[in-house]
């Protein structure tokens, strides 16, 4: 592990099926341990509320429901460019909710607080309705997240990013500056 420590933040609601999944993985990482220097948070619905106490200086993993255009259980791993917070589809691709983290992150920004390592590990939602179960689909994704992100926070040197996870489970869509065109709407 780096000498930097790393934030890693649950985003979602419970109560919501799929929506869930955020606060799911940082449940799973507190059962199965992480290191020293990483730190887990279950931010609900209140990102903002949990990144005024985080350092800006360390790297961030969030992992949240996103509507990225693919089918229940699909991973995509988003680096965030702080210059490209704006870009068209960002904020819609990013999260279900209504201030998610790229509306966050840009409130910090104009408080001087630039977070500029942050990348997004969205899992495709099949069912977001009333109950507190996680489909079998994104169940399964949650699983490969939780195992990548160990192998990441661990230090093995065959992962250089979070969720470098099987081909085809989970596509790198990039940086949003680079993506930005391709996002949904």
């Amino acid at each position: 592990m780096s000498e930097r420590d790393v934030n890693i933040l649950g985003v979602g609601n419970p109560l919501m099926g799929d929506d869930g999944v955020g606060p799911a993985a940082i449940e799973r990482l507190g059962a199965r341990g992480v290191p020293r220097g990483v730190h887990l948070y279950d931010a609900g619905l209140a990102v903002s509320d949990v990144l005024v106490v985080l350092d800006p200086a360390d790297p961030l993993i969030v992992i949240d429901a996103v509507h990225g255009g693919g089918r229940a259980g699909d991973v995509h791993r988003i680096r965030l460019d702080v210059l490209a917070l704006d870009a068209p589809g960002a904020r819609h691709m990013l999260s279900l909710h209504d201030v998610s983290v790229v509306p966050s992150l840009q409130m910090e920004i104009l408080s001087g607080r630039v977070f500029a390592d942050v990348t997004v590990l969205g899992v495709e939602p099949g069912a977001c309705e009333w109950g507190n179960s996680l489909s079998p689909a994104v169940a399964d994704a949650l699983e490969h997240v939780v195992d990548e992100i160990l192998t990441y926070v661990r230090n093995d040197p065959a992962a250089s990013e979070p969720a470098a996870a099987a081909a085809g489970h989970v596509p790198n869509l990039g940086t949003l500056r680079a993506e930005a065109g391709d996002a949904p709407s």
